[in-house]
């Protein structure tokens, strides 16, 4: 960010989009991925940190959480510790060093990160996304991740809500060391009524470049019964026509058979 001239903190909404108009200006949230580029095309940022974004709190049957709630307080968040057996708490403290989680935001990580642990917890609670710009609109998670890049310049994102609908979870994930950011990550989601399985969201990371839903694994545990067989077919189900990326952490095949392993042991510890 050598040619960063002016710094902007405004105190509205409406203010901060209209500066976010303005040829080389992006959004500061957090700051992480921005001050790691160190992008010379950046002439002006916009600091969100004025516009009250940063909260926890329940709301008409959802957890709403403030774009620019950092990762730290959604780790340490009883509220989240207690949703779905935690995920979301776990996967943000499993998103970033203790550093940077004091750094990073929700909103920035979901931008720069679509298809990090994050991502992929709120992915398989049926998460959305408010977003603010030239019209007021709510995105499902599934479909914002897709559309990321071209965020910057058009809109904010206010808050994600997350509806309290599937109370149990599990998430899996494998890296090279405990500290490290996962390669493969999976959470699934579920109410479980007289032993049944319903509303069930299997959610993959590490596998394309955003969170991605394994629907056909989910069709063959919704309304089902558990048993070890179907627990064996979902976990093929949702690895089969996957066609993961390759680079220095993980070959595409090793990829694509922990996506199996992860979603049979997410799954075992779901109903467990």
């Amino acid at each position: 960010m050598l040619n960063l001239r002016e710094i902007h903190k405004p105190t509205t909404i409406a203010d901060a989009l209209k500066l976010l108009q303005q040829p080389g200006t992006v959004a500061l949230a957090g700051g992480t991925e921005l001050i790691a580029d160190a992008r010379q095309d950046v002439r002006a940022v916009v600091d969100l940190s004025a516009l009250g974004l940063s909260y926890i709190r329940e709301s008409s049957g959802a957890i709403v959480i403030g774009a620019t709630t950092t990762l730290a307080d959604l780790a340490e968040s009883p509220i989240l510790r207690a949703l779905a057996n935690g995920v979301v708490a776990q996967a943000a403290h499993q998103s970033a060093s203790s550093i940077l989680r004091n750094q990073a935001t929700l909103g920035g990580t979901l931008i720069s990160e679509p298809d990090d642990v994050l991502a992929v917890a709120l992915l398989a609670l049926d998460a959305r996304v408010n977003i603010v710009g030239k019209e007021t609109r709510s995105v499902a998670l599934v479909e914002f991740v897709r559309e990321t890049k071209g965020l910057t310049h058009q809109a904010i994102i206010t808050e994600i809500v997350v509806p309290l609908t599937n109370p149990r979870a599990s998430l899996q994930t494998v890296a090279r060391t405990p500290s490290d950011k996962p390669i493969v990550s999976v959470v699934v989601s579920a109410r479980i009524v007289n032993g049944i399985l319903r509303d069930a969201r299997i959610a993959l990371g590490g596998i394309e470049e955003y969170a991605i839903r394994a629907e056909s694994g989910e069709i063959e545990l919704e309304g089902r019964v558990s048993n070890p067989q179907l627990i064996d077919k979902a976990a093929s189900s949702a690895a089969r026509g996957l066609l993961p990326r390759s680079d220095y952490r993980g070959s595409a095949e090793y990829r694509k058979e922990m996506a199996s392993v992860l979603t049979r042991r997410a799954v075992k510890e779901l109903l467990a």
